[in-house]
C-alpha cells in the first residue's frame, strides 16, 4: 500500500466520522478495524444525544453543544453521499427531576416522580453506522476490516503503523479504537429491546425518551423500545445475564407499567471506552500520533464534534473547543 496521509485505528462511529471529516478536507485516509466496522460500542449504543444529562461531567458541555449543532451537517453529508437519510427517532427527553410535571401532557402513562422536558434528540445507531460506513466508502476512504494495529511508531517525518499484513507508512496516526485503546478501559453495558408499539406515542409530541438515574427507555419509530443500561467493570466480558435483564425491565415497568409484559426482541452487551474521570481523551499524544478515545456513554453524541476538532488538530489549526480537559497526558502512560 502507498502512504496515506492519515491512518485511523478503529471503525466505530468515532473513527468513521473522523475519517469522513479528514477525507473531505482532501487528505487520503485509511481506517484499520480489528473486527467488523461499527459492531462494538457503536452498535450497542442507545443513540441518545444527551447533551444535557446531569451525569455528564461539566467539562463536556462545550464539546457536547458543538456536536449537537454539527449533527444536521453530518446527516446531510451522509445523505448526499449515499442517498440514505438517517431519521431522528425522538425529539424530546423527559428526565427525572423533582418538582417538574412536564410529562403529564407529553406522556400520560408515565408514573411517579416529576420529570423535566429537554430538547434532546435520539437516533438509531444501527441505522446511522451502516449509512456512515457507506458514506465513508463513497468519499474514497479505505476501510480494512479484520486488521488490528499491532504498533505505531515515529519514523522520519511520519509514522509507521504495523499490522499483521505489514507496515503502512503514513503522515499521521489517529487512535479511535475505543475500549481497545491503550488510553481507555472497557465499561460493560447490558441492555434489552422490547416490542411496545404505542406506549410512547400517546402524548402531544410523539415518541419521547424517558431517563432517570437508574434506567432509560428509548423508543424507536418501529415500535421497539431500548431499555438500558448497566455500567459494570467486567473487563471484556460481553455476556448477557438474566438478573440484570430482570432488574432493568422492573425499573422501566415501575415508570411505564405496559413494559412489564412487552415481548423481548433482543438483549446484548457492549463495551464503552471509559477513562478514570469519564472524559474523552482528545489530542496529540506524540509526534504525528493523535488520540480520540474514551467517550464512555457519549460516543454517538460526541462523534461530529470529535471529528471536527481532531481534523483541526491534525491540520495544525486552532480547535473550536478548548481541549485542555481532554489532554492525553493527564493520565500516566498505560502499557498493554
Amino acid at each position: 500500500m502507498h502512504s496515506p496521509d492519515v491512518v485511523i485505528a478503529g471503525a466505530g462511529i468515532t473513527g468513521l466520522t473522523c475519517a469522513l471529516e479528514l477525507q473531505d478536507c482532501g487528505l487520503e485516509v485509511v481506517v484499520l478495524e480489528r473486527g467488523t466496522a461499527g459492531r462494538e460500542a457503536s452498535w450497542a449504543a442507545a443513540g441518545m444525544l444527551a447533551a444535557h444529562d446531569p451525569a455528564n461531567p461539566s467539562q463536556l458541555a462545550p464539546l457536547a453543544d458543538l456536536s449537537v449543532t454539527l449533527y444536521p451537517t453530518l446527516l446531510d453529508r451522509i445523505d448526499a453521499l449515499t442517498g440514505v437519510r438517517v431519521p431522528i427517532e425522538t425529539r424530546w427527553t423527559l428526565e427525572a427531576a423533582e418538582g417538574w410535571r412536564h410529562h403529564r401532557a407529553m406522556l400520560p402513562a408515565l408514573q411517579g416522580r416529576g420529570f423535566r422536558r429537554l430538547p434532546e434528540q435520539s437516533l438509531d445507531p444501527r441505522k446511522l453506522v451502516p449509512a456512515l460506513r457507506a458514506a465513508v466508502d463513497a468519499a474514497g476512504v479505505t476501510v480494512l476490516e479484520n486488521t488490528p494495529v499491532r504498533a505505531a511508531y515515529q519514523r522520519g517525518a511520519g509514522i509507521s503503523v504495523r499490522t499483521p499484513d505489514g507496515v503502512i507508512q503514513a503522515g499521521a496516526f489517529l487512535d479511535c479504537s475505543g475500549a481497545w485503546s491503550a488510553a481507555a478501559s472497557p465499561a460493560k453495558g447490558q441492555m434489552l429491546c422490547v416490542h411496545a408499539p404505542g406506549v410512547f406515542s400517546t402524548g402531544t409530541v410523539g415518541n419521547v425518551v424517558v431517563r432517570t438515574h437508574d434506567v432509560y427507555m428509548v423508543p424507536r419509530l418501529d415500535g421497539s423500545v431500548i431499555i438500558g443500561a448497566t455500567v459494570e467493570d467486567a473487563d471484556f466480558d460481553r455476556k448477557v445475564y438474566e438478573p440484570e435483564m430482570r432488574h432493568l425491565r422492573a425499573e422501566a415497568a415501575e415508570l411505564l407499567p405496559a413494559l412489564a409484559e412487552a415481548p423481548e426482541i433482543a438483549s446484548w452487551a457492549g463495551l464503552r471506552p471509559d477513562t478514570p474521570d469519564h472524559l474523552p481523551i482528545l489530542g496529540q499524544a506524540d509526534a504525528h500520533a493523535f488520540v480520540a478515545a474514551g467517550h464512555f456513554r457519549n460516543g454517538v453524541l460526541l462523534a461530529p464534534a470529535t471529528a471536527h476538532v481532531m481534523m483541526q488538530m491534525v491540520l495544525g489549526m486552532p480547535t473550536s473547543v478548548d481541549l485542555t480537559p481532554f489532554r492525553p497526558d493527564r493520565f500516566p502512560p498505560v502499557i498493554r
